[in-house]
């Protein structure tokens, strides 16, 4: 279960369901912070944007988020919310909102890299 800290007027959530953790994602990387496996080129992302498979396996790869973290990408990266509203809006610290971000990029990439772009659409 989570424990709320206070610090300042801001909460700091300990998150035990491991939205915090950047653990998951130091295996893709060597430890000059390269890619060990380079992703593959995308032959051409804006014509895949266009094309709305690709909005089904994003959405499918947004359902297998955690919830804030899902949340967190959805308030700033598809609704352009400001850092500093969802930081106000869900009570967290700037760093967790960009930890949230960066995780949900990683895993979005990872998914869309299986689901779509690795795979024969």
């Amino acid at each position: 279960m989570a424990r709320a800290h206070f610090v300042g007027r801001e909460v700091q959530l300990d998150a035990d369901d491991g939205e915090t953790s950047l653990d998951d994602f130091d295996a893709l990387f060597k430890e000059d912070g390269h890619f060990i496996d380079e992703p593959c080129a995308w032959s051409n992302p804006e014509d895949a944007l266009h094309q709305s498979k690709f909005f089904e396996v994003l959405e499918r790869c947004m359902e297998g988020l955690p919830k804030n973290t899902a949340r967190v990408f959805m308030l700033r990266e598809v609704m352009g919310t400001d850092t500093d509203e969802i930081c106000a809006e869900l009570s967290i610290t700037a760093n967790n909102c960009w930890v949230l971000l960066y995780r949900a990029r990683m895993a979005l990439r990872e998914c869309l890299q299986q689901r779509w772009f690795g795979a024969s659409n």
